[in-house]
């Protein structure tokens, strides 16, 4: 009894092998270095934004015009530079943006648990930034055509939340975090299916003294989806040799890394808010439409490269994200108030983000 109490792991020991411990490795294939800290520097550029878009037809003078209202708020392309941590599966990461602001503001935090069978993101950003609102109604070029764009002189607030995991049939031969992070190396070609869950809430407000001067049938957004997939990833190693001592000398390997993870967002969520003035300016109503739109797919999709050079590790990586919504019911005909009549109502949208990055890691 005392032998096995002495054997019982203790709390920092469970932990450390969670961490660290990739079990059901075949060495043919997936190579493990001795597991440490790390420490990376990177540099990555970045672009997210929301576009919806609204299609109706209208009654004007007794003749039915087709209309258009479109929204879009995104940032301009955001260069960071930044700093990761990592201790075998897990990196923590963050970053600031160097050169001219492409937002008034922005905040974002990232959390990674990257496992040879299984994964956790946590994504995190929030942008203030000025929108854009259009309206066109009628055809181009037809006497009764109408179209206006207006940039708001007040930024609007996108925020952003994604969570999500994945798990890897092959495991046992397939490294999928090996073009992503130090950790595991990938010593033949090799690739597994994935399956993976993921959630994400979006939510977009504008101030409402501002929204008086649009055209826009959408003032305030806010989604809840909740999706299930899987695809393929694959690991192409072009270039390994085993080391010859501790010290891992030299270039030891290059490998590429592409990953399609199509998803069908089940659950999908959508309400709409938009405000009604008196002839005054002053705000008189606030209009909220809730709807379950159609379940819609979406795609995630990433590729990476990576080199391992003495005790360095260096990848560059882009990873997509892309979440559609679409429903005839999201807002009531009474949002639009510039015409009396309309009718056949379509909305839909997306949000969207993509990253371009370079990281180079040190292994202690």
């Amino acid at each position: 009894m005392l032998s096995a109490q002495a054997q019982e792991l203790n709390f920092w020991q469970k932990a450390n092998n969670l961490l660290t411990k990739f079990k059901n490795i075949d060495s043919a294939y997936v190579y493990q270095p001795k597991q440490g800290f790390t420490l990376g520097l990177f540099s990555s550029v970045q672009r997210a934004g929301v576009d919806v878009t609204a299609m109706f037809a209208v009654n004007k003078d007794g003749t039915t015009l087709s209309g258009l209202s479109k929204y879009s708020m995104r940032e301009g392309i955001s260069p960071k530079i930044g700093l990761e941590l990592g201790y075998g599966k897990l990196v923590l990461g963050y970053g600031v943006e160097v050169g001219p602001k492409r937002a008034y503001k922005k905040r974002a935090f990232g959390l990674n648990l990257l496992g040879k069978s299984w994964g956790l993101h946590f994504n995190y950003f929030n942008i203030h930034n000025r929108f854009k609102t259009s309206i066109f109604i009628g055809e181009e070029g037809q006497d009764d055509y109408y179209a206006e764009e207006i940039l708001s002189k007040d930024p609007a607030k996108l925020e952003c939340l994604y969570v999500d995991g994945y798990y890897v049939f092959n495991h046992k031969r397939f490294a999928y975090p090996a073009a992503y992070k130090a950790g595991l190396v990938q010593r033949r070609t090799a690739g597994s299916w994935m399956v993976t869950a993921r959630y994400m809430q979006g939510n977009l407000y504008n101030s409402p003294d501002d929204i008086l001067e649009s055209y826009g049938l959408v003032d305030d957004l806010f989604t809840i989806q909740a999706s299930v997939g899987g695809g393929y990833s694959a690991n192409f190693v072009c270039w390994h040799k085993d080391p010859t001592n501790l010290r891992d000398k030299g270039l030891r390997n290059v490998t590429i890394n592409l990953t399609a993870l199509p998803v069908i967002t089940a659950f999908n969520y959508l309400k709409t808010t938009r405000y009604q003035y008196d002839d005054n300016g002053n705000i008189e109503d606030k209009i909220e439409s809730k709807a379950y739109c159609y379940p819609m797919p979406n795609f995630v999709g990433s590729t990476a490269v990576a080199m391992t050079l003495d005790r360095f590790f260096i990848s560059t990586q882009f990873v997509y994200n892309w979440f559609y919504f679409r429903s005839s019911d999201a807002f009531r005909s009474s949002n639009l108030q510039i015409f009396s009549q309309i009718k056949d109502l379509n909305f839909r949208g997306s949000f969207h983000n993509w990253t371009v990055k370079l990281l180079f890691t040190y292994k202690f």
